[in-house]
């Protein structure tokens, strides 16, 4: 994951209206590129939750390279269990269009219950790359009719389990990485609720502190198999190959450069084309660790969306990621072989 450093984000207004009809957001994204004119993205949401599927009706502009996605869920404010998987909606330049989806497993949502929710605003193909998020909420009190013609969305892949899961950043595995915690509907105010197990114990991504919400790392435990791991992606398999040939990697943990990191084959995911690099670690004795993680390029790259590189207002990446480790209680420690490179002391 890159940070976007030209990219600026102001929500303008949000307006909200009774839960006795379909809330209606409306938000104001402005992006700036290097050298040219600012352009804005906009974005009016308005959703009607019914019995059995969701009604949007999305208006406003958007700027070339980005699309909208929506998730809908059981609760309010994201709360619940899934309605249906994150979709994407493609558009472009000014657009008006509407969308209806059934819900998953022939799920519903009844009369007087309240559902929310989730959409963003992201690149192409990669829903982790928001520029903005909002979450609206709706009584059920009934249906309404599109009032904009039907857009053609698509389900987008992502981890999915019978627990409630946040959409993650892509994993080099397959699917994206989410954090896993037990549905509970007793809400305690000013009581954290637990951290959770991440769908794929062990994979690290390198710059989880800057993207907490969509990198946790979860529980972890001295048993599970560690592998840190960063990525890249760009509009064509060239663009990518160029990074990989141009890209100056300084990446340590514990203070130490990490060995044997493998560069995945560049694979072709959603719209955009993709390559992991991984560095397998293994087991870690219980403890505090970090990572740090820097980039620059040899030379000026672009990845089809923006520029990297010397003169560019992209000239390095510093990121980091600092997570725990904790005993197993319930792993046969007598087979746990930690790594001596990077284990604390025990």
């Amino acid at each position: 994951m890159r940070k976007f450093i030209s990219l600026i984000v102001l929500i303008i207004l949000v307006t909200g209206v009774s839960l006795t009809m379909a809330q209606d957001t409306t938000t104001t994204t402005t992006t700036t590129a290097t050298q040219v004119p600012a352009a804005t993205s906009s974005i009016n949401i308005f959703f009607i939750a019914c019995e059995s599927q969701a009604v949007f009706n999305f208006d406003g502009t958007m700027e070339a390279g980005y699309d909208i996605y929506y998730q809908v869920f059981s609760g309010a404010g994201g709360g619940g269990t899934a309605l249906t998987a994150l979709r994407q909606v493609t558009v472009g330049g000014d657009y008006a269009v509407s969308d209806q989806v059934t819900y998953d497993n022939n799920q519903t949502v009844s009369a007087g219950a309240t559902a929310s929710a989730r959409v963003i605003m992201a690149r192409e193909g990669n829903p982790s790359s928001t520029i903005f998020e909002e979450t609206v909420n709706d009584l059920q009190d009934g249906c309404n009719s599109p009032a904009n013609p039907l857009a053609s969305s698509t389900g987008v892949d992502q981890a999915s389990d019978s627990a409630a899961a946040t959409t993650g950043v892509r994993s080099p595995s397959g699917g994206n990485l989410s954090i896993v915690t037990p549905l509970n509907p007793i809400v305690v105010i000013g009581v954290p609720q637990p951290l959770g197990r991440s769908n794929k114990p062990g994979e690290i991504f390198a710059e989880c502190d800057q993207y907490r919400e969509r990198a946790e790392p979860g529980k972890l435990y001295n048993t599970d198999n560690i592998r840190i791991f960063w990525s890249w992606f760009a509009r064509t398999e060239e663009q990518v190959q160029d990074h990989i040939d141009n890209a100056i990697y300084n990446v340590t943990f514990q203070t130490a450069p990490l060995q044997n990191v493998q560069i995945s084959p560049i694979e072709k995911i959603g719209t955009n084309y993709w390559v992991f690099y991984t560095a397998p670690v293994g087991n870690l004795s219980p403890g505090k660790y970090g990572v740090n993680f820097k980039l620059t390029w040899a030379q000026q790259i672009d990845d089809g969306y923006e520029k990297y590189g010397p003169g560019t207002l992209n000239d390095r990446v510093n990121s980091t990621c600092t997570f725990e480790i904790e005993e197993d209680p319930q792993g046969d420690q007598a087979q746990v072989q930690y790594n001596g490179m990077y284990s604390l002391d025990r």
